[in-house]
């Protein structure tokens, strides 16, 4: 429920999409209210040139806040955090220079790693007839699930002991990584209690859980239909 005397923001994103279940887990978060819009993906509206006024990327999630507009993930939870996070900002994004920085280490991690290896699998899935991951995906999956068992080093969450907006991003693009490769419970235990236990929070329940059984299953689907 939004909160009274706050705009209703428009955010352009996909059910499936990791980065778009982040951002709206943290609208939920902040009591925040969008009007979504979901730009067909198969169809390639998001490369389309009405779009790319919108967001030259030609990526989702967007945010439109009046004549404001941001995308990518990252920079868009940054944005609501800063206008509209209040007593919670300092929580899911501390300013102290020590935590903050463990946090961006996280998200730049996300983005420039472990998020571009679930799209390496998944787009030419979806596009190209990728009929299943090769050895080097798997592999490659394998080396950023064993960043994060690291990165968590006996903390409850992956930036310290609270959820912060690390949490939010990594944990949506693992339980989406996990239709490719599972979590090995042996190998990554910390990871396996950590993205279990963000799973039972109630915004993960709602928007997170089921996005990733949405993005498992077109995924296999895809697999399915290339293989045929």
């Amino acid at each position: 429920m939004a909160k009274q005397g706050w705009p209703r923001l428009i955010l352009y994103k996909n059910p499936a999409s990791p980065p778009s279940c982040a951002v709206m887990i943290l609208g939920d978060i902040l009591g925040l209210t969008f009007d979504y819009k979901e730009p067909e993906l198969r169809k390639r509206e998001h490369k389309s040139a009405e779009f790319k006024k919108i967001n030259p990327m030609g990526t989702i999630p967007v945010l439109q806040d009046d004549d404001f507009i941001v995308s990518e993930s990252h920079a868009i939870m940054k944005y609501l955090l800063n206008k509209y996070g209040g007593a919670l900002q300092e929580k899911l994004y501390p300013s102290e220079p020590r935590q903050q920085a463990k946090v961006d280490q996280c998200l730049f991690f996300e983005a420039g790693v472990l998020f571009p290896r679930l799209k390496a699998v998944a787009l030419p899935s979806f596009f190209h007839g990728l009929a299943g991951p090769t050895s080097q995906h798997l592999e490659d999956i394998e080396e950023a699930y064993s960043v994060v068992e690291a990165y968590l080093n006996g903390d409850r969450y992956i930036a310290g002991d609270r959820i912060t907006i690390a949490d939010l991003s990594l944990g949506t693009t693992i339980s989406a990584a996990e239709a490719i490769l599972e979590l090995d419970k042996k190998k990554y235990p910390l990871s396996v209690a950590w993205l279990s236990r963000l799973q039972e929070e109630d915004c993960f329940k709602e928007i997170n859980n089921p996005g990733a059984a949405l993005f498992t299953k077109l995924l296999h689907m895809s697999w399915q239909k290339n293989k045929n």
